[in-house]
């Protein structure tokens, strides 16, 4: 699967946004966002990429179930 983020950043006020992405809504990306970005991009991507791959592992699951 592949999935799209787009980050906008401002040098002036040190800021980190997200401007554009294909997430699905269910996973909390404004939530890791307020708590990592902008100062812990690497924690912010490692903790999306988790919830990404739990959402692919299990819609594989369900598939195979089926």
């Amino acid at each position: 699967d592949s999935f799209q983020l787009e980050l906008q950043g401002s040098r002036e006020f040190r800021e980190l946004r997200i401007r554009r992405h294909s997430v699905p809504p269910f996973i909390p990306l404004q939530g890791l966002a307020r708590q990592f970005l902008p100062g812990k991009l690497r924690e912010f991507l490692e903790l999306l990429l988790q919830h990404l791959n739990a959402f692919v592992a299990r819609r594989e699951q369900l598939r195979l179930l089926q």
